[in-house]
């Protein structure tokens, strides 16, 4: 077996964390037919990996070392190779799709080891593949794509982060929090987005979010999809309907515990789909795995057993 290093050398490391970083892998991997790959720029790594995969006959398990960024574009270069696995390091800013495993703020540091990985038993997982306007070729999704209020938030956080804030805003605020209460706040609660599900239509009007998962978690802390699993064939689809600010007031905790869903509410549809059909007027914002595209027209569909996961695991 070959093992493939991925990770990104930009990612808030200096140059003596990188060169530490990269003796930490040396370490673990002395013995071992193994490579080291930097990332050059935002999705660079999938086309490397189809040309390295087209190459290398033998398996191949590819370590991506980051957050939700880099697992996402490393999971995209291994569809369509039988000879390829996934393994992850947590060590990205934002780790969404490892908590599906149990992973957490609390104990991530016990699975910052690549040990477990290199012994590990690869497992087939479900992916989510997106199609539409907005892309010119499909992207593939490994944990969620959502659409609505919080893609907003970080479609405009986005912007301010790039572009700056606007004028005479308080010095050190964070673009994501402006986004929430200037933009997200004041006009993402009413999006004209029509959702369906096998074909059957879930809003009659405007929604507030929408969520098609494979993993459970979205945006750091909310537990989204509490009853996905990534290998049973299905995407697991929620619609939060438009609401008051008292209703989301009142609802936003238990949508974060993961709790919505534990009775009916008139205000959220559930259903477990193979296929979804987005549709609105004009574009709209929409996040995969972290990553954000714009369209107004897309198609969704789950990919069994796309990839070979090596799940995450304790040292």
């Amino acid at each position: 077996m070959k093992h493939l290093i991925v990770f990104n050398p930009g990612s808030g490391k200096n140059n003596e964390q990188v060169e530490s970083f990269k003796q930490f892998i040396n370490e673990r991997f002395a013995g071992l037919d193994y490579e080291i790959y930097e990332t050059t720029g935002p999705r660079s790594v999938i086309q490397f990996l189809k040309e390295y995969l087209k190459n290398n006959k033998e398996t191949v398990r590819v370590y991506a070392c980051g957050g939700d960024g880099t697992v996402h574009e490393v999971a995209n270069g291994l569809v369509g190779f039988n000879n390829a696995e996934l393994a992850i390091l947590p060590i990205g800013t934002g780790n969404d799709f490892v908590k599906y495993y149990g992973v957490n703020g609390e104990n991530i540091d016990q699975y910052r080891d690549f040990a477990p990985l290199i012994n590990g038993e690869a497992q087939p997982i479900d992916l989510t593949k997106i199609s539409g306007e907005g892309l010119n070729e499909p992207w593939y999704s490994i944990n969620v794509i959502n659409f609505g209020f919080d893609a907003i938030v970080g479609a405009m956080g986005n912007y301010y982060k790039e572009h700056g804030l606007p004028e005479g805003t308080k010095e050190g605020t964070n673009p994501y929090d402006y986004a929430l209460k200037h933009d997200a706040m004041k006009h993402g609660r009413f999006n004209d987005i029509e959702v369906y599900a096998d074909g059957e239509k879930l809003n009659e009007k405007q929604l507030l979010l929408a969520t098609l998962a494979q993993g459970s978690y979205v945006g750091g802390q909310f537990k989204c999809a509490p009853k996905s699993k990534n290998d049973d064939g299905l995407i697991d689809v929620c619609v939060l309907k438009t609401m008051t600010y008292l209703g989301l007031g009142m609802i936003i905790g238990t949508y974060t515990k993961g709790k919505h869903l534990d009775k009916p509410r008139k205000k959220i549809v559930y259903r477990q789909a193979k296929e979804i059909k987005m549709v609105a007027p004009k574009d709209f914002d929409v996040c995969v795995d972290g990553e954000m595209i714009k369209g107004n027209n897309f198609v969704v569909e789950v990919c069994p057993k796309a990839i070979k996961l090596v799940a995450p695991r304790t040292k």
